[in-house]
C-alpha cells in the first residue's frame, strides 16, 4: 500500500491514471453526441456498442432487427447498427458502396471477412483487392461455360437420384417435407464438386454430420465479425467461456478438421487417377482450384488456400441453393398460372422428353428465361443472406445518399431490405417474375443494379453459373416429371435466420407423376 501512496506523489502517474478514466469518458461522450454518425438513426445503445446486433443475431433475427430499424424511421436512408457500422437502403448506395472504386475511393472488405478466414484466404474473405484478383485469374476458367458443362454429368447423376427418391413419394401419394430433400441433394451435389465424392445422404436419406457444423462453424464466424479487434477477433471469442461460444468454436474446429480430411483424401484420389492409362484426375470444381495458376505469376494455391476454399464452397453451394430451389417451389404452387407457362415451354423446348426422364441439357435450359426469371424473383424477396455484406469507407470518408461518413467505418446494404424497396420493385411483397421482362413498367436497369441475391461488382458470387445450372435442371425436371401441390393450400411462409434466411416453419407437398394426372 505505501508503494502505492507513494507512485500518487508522482505527477505522470496522476495524469496517467487520470487519462485511464477520462479517455473512456471522452470517447463515449464522442461517440453518443459529437460523432459524425451521432445523428443517424438507430437505438441509442448502437452508438457505444454492438450489443443489439450480436444479441438479434444470437436470436436469429439479425436481418429481421435491421429491417425494423427502417420500419421505425420511414424515409430515413441509413441506420446506425453499431458504434462504427451504418446500414444504408437506397440504390445510389449500392453504387457507391460496391461499385469500382479505385484508389483513395475504394471500399475495402472490412475487418468482419477475417472471421472467414480459416486455415487461410478464400475468395470469399480475402479482404485484398490484388489477392483477390489473383484467386479469381487463377479459378475464373474453372467457372466458364466450357467447365459447366464437364460439370453437369456429376449434376444429372445427383438428380437421377434425388428423382428415384422422388418417384416413391409420388407412388405413395404420402406428403413430405421437399425441401428436406433439396437439401440432401446439394449436400450430394457440392460433396462432388467440390470433394470428388458424395456424401451419400440421399440414398440414406438423413444429412451428414458435416452440415450441423456448417450452421455453427458460420454463426461463429458471424458472431467474432462484430467484435472490434480486426483479425484478432476469432481468437478473443473463442475465450469467451460461455456454453453457446464454445459450442460454435468446437463446430468451426471440427469442420475445418473435416475438410483437412476431405481434401487429403482428394490428393490420394488424384494420385491413384494419374496412375491410370488415362492419368487425369476428375474434372470438378475442386480440380479446378487445385489446377489452377495466376497467368501472370503462375503461382498456385497450397494445400491450407485450398482447405479454405474447401471450407468456402461447402458453405457457399448447398445452403444458397438448396434454399432457393424451396422458395421457387413454394412460389409456383401458390401461383399456378406461371407454373403452368413454365411446364409449357418446358414441354415445347423437350418434346421427346415430356415425362422428365431423361436429364434437361443446360444449354437449352438457359433460353427458358420465365424459370430463371423464376429464380431471380425468388432470390429477391429471400436472398440466403440478408444482411449487409460491409465494406469500410475510404480513409478520407466519403458521401453516400447524401450523408458524410467519415473514413473506416464498416457500411453495406442489406439484400433483404433493398430487395423489399418499394421504389425500386413496385408492390415489392409479391412474386412477380414478369417483372424482369423488360421491367413490366418499371426501371429494369434500376431493379438489376439492386439486386444483390448473389452479391455485386467485382466481389460477385463467382459461382453463380454453377448455383444457377443445378437450380434450373432440378426445377425444369421436376416441373416436368410432377405435378406439385402444397398439402396446405393456405400455407404462408415467412423467414427464419439461421446463418441463411429459411423457412419459418417445415411444410409438406404432395407429388403425383403428370402422366398419371393425365390419364
Amino acid at each position: 500500500m505505501a508503494a502505492l501512496y507513494s507512485l500518487s506523489d508522482n505527477p505522470v502517474i496522476v495524469l496517467l491514471i487520470l487519462l485511464a478514466y477520462l479517455v473512456p469518458l471522452g470517447l463515449l461522450v464522442f461517440r453518443l453526441f459529437l460523432s459524425p454518425l451521432a445523428r443517424l438513426p438507430g437505438p441509442w445503445l448502437t452508438r457505444i456498442s454492438s450489443i443489439p446486433e450480436a444479441n438479434a443475431l444470437r436470436d436469429q433475427r439479425r436481418t429481421a432487427w435491421v429491417n425494423e430499424l427502417f420500419e421505425q424511421h420511414p424515409g430515413a436512408v441509413a441506420v446506425r447498427t453499431a458504434p462504427w457500422s451504418v446500414s444504408f437502403n437506397t440504390p445510389e448506395a449500392v453504387k457507391a458502396i460496391y461499385g469500382h472504386g479505385k484508389g483513395a475511393d475504394e471500399f475495402g472488405k472490412s475487418s468482419w471477412y477475417d472471421a472467414f478466414s480459416t486455415t487461410g484466404e478464400s475468395l470469399f474473405s480475402t479482404r485484398s483487392k490484388k489477392r483477390h484478383a489473383a484467386k479469381r485469374r487463377m479459378v475464373a476458367h474453372g467457372f466458364s461455360a466450357q467447365s459447366l458443362l464437364s460439370f453437369e454429368p456429376y449434376v444429372d447423376k445427383t438428380l437421377d437420384r434425388f428423382i428415384r427418391r422422388m418417384d416413391k413419394f409420388a407412388a405413395s401419394g404420402h406428403p413430405f417435407d421437399i425441401y428436406f430433400w433439396y437439401e440432401l441433394f446439394t449436400m450430394d451435389l457440392m460433396g462432388e464438386l467440390a470433394l470428388g465424392n458424395n456424401f451419400g445422404v440421399l440414398v440414406a436419406g438423413k444429412p451428414a454430420g458435416y452440415s450441423t457444423l456448417v450452421e455453427q462453424s458460420q454463426r461463429f464466424a458471424n458472431t467474432s465479425g462484430l467484435l472490434p479487434f480486426g483479425k484478432w477477433n476469432v481468437k478473443i471469442l473463442s475465450w469467451v467461456p460461455t456454453t453457446y461460444i464454445q459450442n460454435l468454436y468446437r463446430a468451426r474446429l471440427e469442420y475445418l478438421d473435416y475438410a483437412k480430411v476431405a481434401l487429403e483424401q482428394r490428393f490420394s484420389d488424384n494420385a491413384k487417377s494419374e496412375k491410370r492409362i488415362s492419368g487425369k484426375p476428375r474434372q470438378d470444381i475442386m480440380q479446378r482450384f487445385i489446377d489452377g495458376q495466376d497467368p501472370e505469376t503462375g503461382a498456385k494455391m497450397g494445400f491450407d488456400e485450398l482447405r479454405a476454399e474447401t471450407s468456402s464452397l461447402m458453405v457457399a453451394g448447398a445452403s444458397t441453393g438448396s434454399v432457393t430451389m424451396n422458395w421457387m417451389t413454394y412460389y409456383l404452387c401458390k401461383n399456378p398460372e406461371i407454373k403452368s407457362r413454365i411446364i409449357t415451354q418446358l414441354e415445347d423446348m423437350f418434346p421427346e422428353n415430356k415425362t422428365g426422364d431423361d436429364s434437361l441439357p443446360y444449354t437449352q435450359l438457359q433460353h427458358l428465361s420465365l424459370l430463371e426469371h423464376a429464380e431471380i424473383e425468388s432470390l429477391r424477396m429471400h436472398p440466403p443472406i440478408g444482411y449487409a455484406m460491409p465494406r469500410d469507407t475510404p480513409p478520407k470518408g466519403a458521401i453516400i445518399s447524401g450523408i458524410y461518413i467519415p473514413g473506416g467505418v464498416s457500411v453495406g446494404v442489406p439484400a433483404a431490405t433493398i430487395g423489399r424497396d418499394a421504389t425500386v420493385y413496385p408492390d415489392p411483397n409479391t412474386w412477380n417474375p414478369d417483372r424482369w421482362f423488360k421491367g413490366e413498367g418499371t426501371n429494369l436497369a434500376l431493379m438489376k443494379n439492386c439486386f444483390l441475391g448473389f452479391g455485386y461488382g467485382s466481389r460477385q458470387c463467382i459461382g453463380r453459373g454453377v448455383a444457377t445450372q443445378f437450380v434450373m435442371k432440378m426445377m425444369a425436371r421436376v416441373l416436368l416429371r410432377y405435378d406439385v401441390q402444397l398439402e396446405d393450400q393456405t400455407l404462408m411462409l415467412k423467414t427464419k435466420e439461421f446463418t441463411i434466411l429459411k423457412p419459418d416453419k417445415k411444410y409438406n407437398v404432395i407429388l403425383k407423376r403428370r402422366e398419371d394426372v393425365r390419364l
